[in-house]
């Protein structure tokens, strides 16, 4: 009986071919997904500087009308601010301003996996925002709880730096706009504006657990 013959592999020039093929199409796949992400990406260094390229690409068979985040990335810099009216023996002072975010900031920064409690002042003043009219008047119940939060937060991060009973708080919101790119063509201000709220009264309820009063 003669033996079986075996299946012969693929030669070399079709396994070159299917190599070659291969190639193409994972080539393929990663420009077809990265153009795709560029496209529907916020606003980035990528998509800004090759927007023509990208949109050459999608439009007009693969044009898409949603975006990948919502709302965009924050492209300005916020910092919280407070000072106290504080009485002393020699009368009631008016404290500096003491820059409550760096708190945040510092809990941050050089932490792989930051706690969670760096945003509270964020979405505290954003909340803010949201429930208060342009008077900083509370349109709703929630908007007097947000004041009470952020009230209590100041208090929580100057008292240890201020001597004297606080008998008014008082906070300031400074905002400048993050910088373009050289390569943009967009420009932003470099001004600081400033939110000032109306002084706030303290009482002894206001001091949260680990402030000074």
């Amino acid at each position: 009986m003669e033996p079986e013959s075996k299946p012969t592999g693929l030669s070399r020039r079709a396994r070159a071919f299917v190599a070659v093929m291969a190639g193409a199409v994972a080539t393929a796949v990663v420009v077809h997904v990265g153009m795709m992400f560029f496209y529907v990406a916020p606003s980035n260094v990528v998509s800004e500087k090759h927007a023509t390229e990208i949109y050459d690409y999608m439009a007009p068979e693969l044009l898409q009308n949603w975006q990948l985040f919502a709302p965009e990335p924050l492209h300005v810099n916020r910092s919280l601010h407070a000072r106290a009216r504080v009485r002393t023996d020699a009368g009631t002072v008016t404290s500096e301003w003491i820059d409550i975010s760096a708190v945040d900031v510092a809990g941050t920064r050089g932490h792989l996996l930051p706690s969670h409690t760096r945003n509270q002042l964020r979405k505290g003043w954003e909340t803010f925002t949201d429930t208060h009219n342009d008077d900083h008047e509370a349109l709703s119940t929630t908007g007097l709880i947000v004041a009470a939060f952020l009230k209590r937060v100041a208090l929580l991060r100057i008292s240890h730096r201020i001597d004297g009973e606080i008998a008014y708080v008082q906070l300031r919101s400074a905002k400048t706009y993050v910088p373009e790119p050289a390569w943009s063509d967009r420009t932003t201000e470099d001004d600081v504006y400033d939110t000032v709220l109306p002084w706030w009264q303290v009482s002894e309820h206001d001091f949260p657990e680990g402030s000074r009063r």
